[in-house]
């Protein structure tokens, strides 16, 4: 019996024949399980809408006519102190500060529009140009959910009090240049796009002391992107080195004019960084308490009890990660996203903002260019793992980042619109503030000139009294208090307040003749003859 011929080898769909090796076959399903669909480039229709949902939240602060406030005593620019616009552009101030924001608030003067909005439309036209750069930069790294990432930073309430209090805009146009410089960097299409890089990167240096860092976010960058790591990929972040420390230690030999309080002493700067990173991190995540200026806590840094280390703690088990798994991919994107946002927070942790009185105080400008870096690689991360779990994590993607989007927006939205009036802007930080007598002043000062009635006349005198207690020189806030003494029939309060202000000022004849017809009033003949004894068209000495 003969035997039959023996058969070619067939597949039929995915069955293996017995002349096939299956291991080719699980190299196949391994190649189809680690496909993905190529990531998008965000349409026009993106940018439009990321243009106007911006826009949308924001609107409410253009509402609000407070701008360089008389009521703030702490100097937030260089500005406040120059008389015109070429003393930005003296070697000393270009070292000290950024000649270009310094110069843009002396043309939005000179336009024939209402100052505090240009100067907010301004700060939000910035921002949303560092939106799309961030894009930008996302897109050119090839990274998933870049647009989400973007619009999240876009429209985070961390970002209102760089956009809305004057003085802070360096921050927008520092983010600008170093995004700017790394987008170059990270493309590297030839010595066009390398020599953009670089005279982009000396400016940033110029403008915001966090451009030193470019140098080693390029080198991050390099390591994300090349699979195999070689000496020869970092020698064009040589030059870049050299530009970046040699402006920096140039724009660091001068005093700054900066009014924060820099910290010097390591244990207390360990305490007080160790403080602005938690803050930065809850504002950054759970940014449910939302204010201007936050009241600092723990200042008094006591040695051994007072020291703030957990948020640092918190970044260890990612840095031990790094050190087992260093030639995982995912490590390379740990190391790349937390090592960019440490770099970026160095010089906003190592300083202390200052409320309007000069009390210290947490300010979320500090943060603003290192926001950028924190958000991406969280959501970029997200949107990474939604795609690995296939429709099951596009579903959950879809659903976690529309409810984060939702209450951020609801967040930033009654966020700006409790800061577009002044009245509820100055009720909040009294609020917030309540040892403070600066914001008492700004309120009543409001109330006053609007004719709200948001203060009874009660309250008017509490308030008054409490601001009094602490300034009793403020003569102009007591002639607001007997008069409300008066108002409210409150005689032997308003006695005692008119002998204050006759013994201490040099009132006008208007207030004299005031003074006088009260002691007419409660039968004090001597003493109003005497008051209009004193009129005289001197000028008054009350301020």
């Amino acid at each position: 019996m003969s035997e039959a011929p023996e058969k070619a080898p067939s597949r039929t769909g995915n069955l293996i024949t017995p002349l096939e090796d299956p291991r080719d076959q699980v190299s196949v399903r391994k190649k189809k399980k680690r496909s993905y669909a190529p990531l998008k480039i965000a349409s026009s229709k993106a940018y439009l809408a990321l243009v106007i949902l911006t826009l949308a939240v924001f609107a409410p602060i253009f509402g609000s006519d407070v701008l360089w406030s008389d009521y703030d005593l702490t100097q937030r620019s260089a500005y406040e102190a120059m008389e015109h616009w070429t003393d930005a552009w003296q070697v000393k101030a270009i070292r000290n500060d950024d000649p270009i924001t310094l110069t843009s608030y002396f043309l939005e003067q000179s336009l024939p529009f209402p100052t505090a909005i240009v100067h907010r439309a301004i700060n939000l036209l910035l921002h949303l140009i560092a939106a799309i750069l961030l894009l930008k930069n996302l897109e050119a790294l090839k990274v998933p959910a870049a647009f989400s990432a973007t619009l999240v930073f876009a429209l985070h309430p961390a970002v209102v009090q760089t956009i809305f209090w004057a003085g802070y805009r360096t921050e927008i146009v520092g983010l600008i240049l170093i995004l700017s410089a790394l987008k170059y960097g990270i493309l590297n299409r030839g010595s066009t796009d390398y020599m953009k890089m670089l005279g982009l990167s000396a400016l940033a240096c110029l403008i915001h002391p966090l451009a030193v860092t470019i140098p080693l976010i390029l080198c991050l960058t390099i390591i994300y992107q090349e699979k195999a790591l070689r000496l020869h990929l970092f020698n064009r972040v040589l030059p870049l080195l050299c530009i970046a420390l040699f402006i920096g230690v140039w724009t660091q030999v001068g005093d700054s004019t900066d009014n924060s309080e820099k910290i010097t002493e390591t244990v207390v700067f360990l305490n007080h960084a160790g403080q602005n990173m938690y803050f930065f991190i809850e504002q950054t995540f759970l940014p449910l308490s939302v204010a201007l200026f936050h009241p600092m806590i723990g200042t008094g840094y006591k040695v051994g009890t007072d020291i703030s280390m957990l948020p640092f703690v918190l970044f260890i088990p990612f840095y031990i990660l790094l050190l087992i798994y260093y030639k995982r991919r995912w490590s390379r994107v740990i190391l790349f996203g937390l090592t960019t946002y440490l770099a970026l927070s160095l010089y906003g942790i190592s300083t202390s903002g200052a409320f309007i009185d000069g009390n210290l105080a947490y300010e979320n400008h500090r943060q603003y260019v290192a926001l950028p870096a924190i958000i991406a690689f969280i959501v970029c991360s997200a949107g990474h793992l939604a795609r690995i779990l296939g429709a099951t994590g596009k579903s959950f993607w879809a659903i976690g980042l529309s409810v984060v989007l939702l209450i951020e927006t609801m967040i930033t939205g009654s966020y700006t619109y409790a800061i577009g009036e002044p009245t509820r802007m100055w009720q909040s930080m009294t609020k917030q503030w309540p040892d403070s007598w600066v914001p008492k002043v700004a309120l009543i000062d409001r109330v006053i000139e609007t004719d709200s009635d948001l203060l009874n006349e009660v309250q008017r005198i509490t308030m008054l009294e409490t601001i009094l207690e602490a300034k009793p020189d403020l003569y102009k806030q007591r002639i607001r208090l007997v008069r409300a003494y008066v108002k409210a029939e409150q005689n032997t309060n308003a006695l005692r307040e008119y002998g204050r202000i006759l013994r201490e000022t040099t009132p006008d004849d208007a207030f004299l003749e005031e003074a006088a017809q009260f002691y007419d009033k409660v039968g004090l003949n001597w003493e109003a003859i005497t008051a209009r004894e004193r009129m005289q068209t001197t000028p008054s000495n009350i301020q």
